[in-house]
């Protein structure tokens, strides 16, 4: 009987920390799931990982409010070029409750398909190579974890 009540009690105290580990991992995956949209120049797979009432706060442009102006966003900028991705920092995740928070550097190798037309956006990335520090808070849904709130700055 002793045995039986220590498990319990030690079942009880790890399930926070296994929760918090299968969070982790599975806002990793939705990471991995962009990158590879990213590259892909694949907008519902970039999409899929964002919150309906995402925001993306890019710095010196006007933010784009919700999934579906996100989207809209991504067109022009996914036919303009092709986008590789070189990790610097895979995301450092934070969880709390039903909140967490990420934060990464990446380094954005951008190849234009005409370069007198360039990457006209506001907000885009129009550089060759751009690094910079990501900062992302994301929401659980029903339907998983999604980013709620995303943006960066120049990283040197």
């Amino acid at each position: 009987m002793r045995t039986l009540i220590v498990l319990i009690i030690s079942l009880a105290w790890s399930s926070p920390s296994w929760a918090a580990d299968n969070d982790v991992k599975a806002i990793e995956q939705l990471y991995a799931n962009w990158r590879t949209a990213v590259e892909a120049a694949d907008i519902p797979g970039y999409v899929a990982g964002l919150h309906e009432n995402v925001r993306m706060l890019p710095p010196g442009a006007p933010a784009v409010q919700d999934a579906s102006s996100y989207a809209d966003f991504l067109k022009p900028v996914f036919a303009a070029a092709t986008y590789k991705i070189e990790v610097a920092s895979y995301p450092d995740i934070t969880v709390t409750g039903d909140t967490a928070v990420a934060e990464y550097v990446y380094t954005i190798v951008l190849t234009l398909k005409d370069p007198e037309a360039g990457v006209t956006e506001p907000g885009a990335l129009t550089a060759n190579r751009t690094t910079s520090r990501y900062f992302d808070v994301l929401k659980k849904t029903d339907a998983g974890w999604r980013v709620w709130r995303h943006t960066w700055h120049a990283y040197q």
